[in-house]
């Protein structure tokens, strides 16, 4: 059942991609995912979604990385290419953001504006079921995109603006990358 929903994510995605009308379909359904979320996590916690929604998107993950490696052209060897799928992604789920590179010159995604964070804080008060959304949910689709194309692969989140923070930054690596400079 979690991979046929990952299946149906993904697909899902396509679609709004490729039909304004699809998009509005598509945005208006994950204004109800929201809420199912916010409520799941009000009645048992963050173990609420890992019993099913967290599986779910590392399914989802799984599944989208083949169709994002080639529609995108990904180099699974550049952390910055492999965490392209944000290019793919951001126009679909109405998040606007750009490039940076961090001090250490790692790829570093920032999302100044997000509506899943809007429907999230529009949706409870409960600050702790916004970071987790992000920290749990949107970690574990990211990290098992990117590591499907390359075993290498990490995404570490280090600001959210469900968290309060004036953008979300997402540093993409590759560990192999690491080590080679640890050595």
């Amino acid at each position: 059942m979690k991979r046929i929903l990952g299946y149906l994510l993904h697909y899902s995605m396509v679609l709004a991609e490729r039909s304004a009308l699809f998009l509005k379909v598509y945005r208006f359904g994950n204004s109800l995912l929201v809420k199912h979320w916010v409520r799941l996590y009000n009645k048992n916690g963050l173990d609420g979604w890992r019993k099913f929604w967290i599986p779910v998107f590392a399914e989802w993950g799984k599944v989208r990385a083949p169709h994002l490696q080639k529609k995108m052209n990904i180099d699974t060897q550049s952390a910055r290419s492999l965490g392209s799928y944000h290019d793919f992604e951001d126009p679909i789920f109405g998040i606007t953001g750009h490039w940076e590179t961090s001090e250490q010159g790692e790829p570093v995604r920032v999302e100044t504006q997000c509506t899943g964070c809007d429907l999230f804080l529009a949706a409870t008060d409960n600050k702790q079921c916004h970071s987790d959304f992000c920290r749990h949910m949107v970690k574990t689709l990211e990290q098992h995109t990117g590591a499907t194309m390359n075993d290498d692969y990490q995404v570490e989140i280090l600001e959210l603006l469900t968290e309060g923070d004036d953008a979300c930054r997402f540093v993409h690596r590759l560990k192999q990358a690491e080590r080679d400079a640890m050595s």
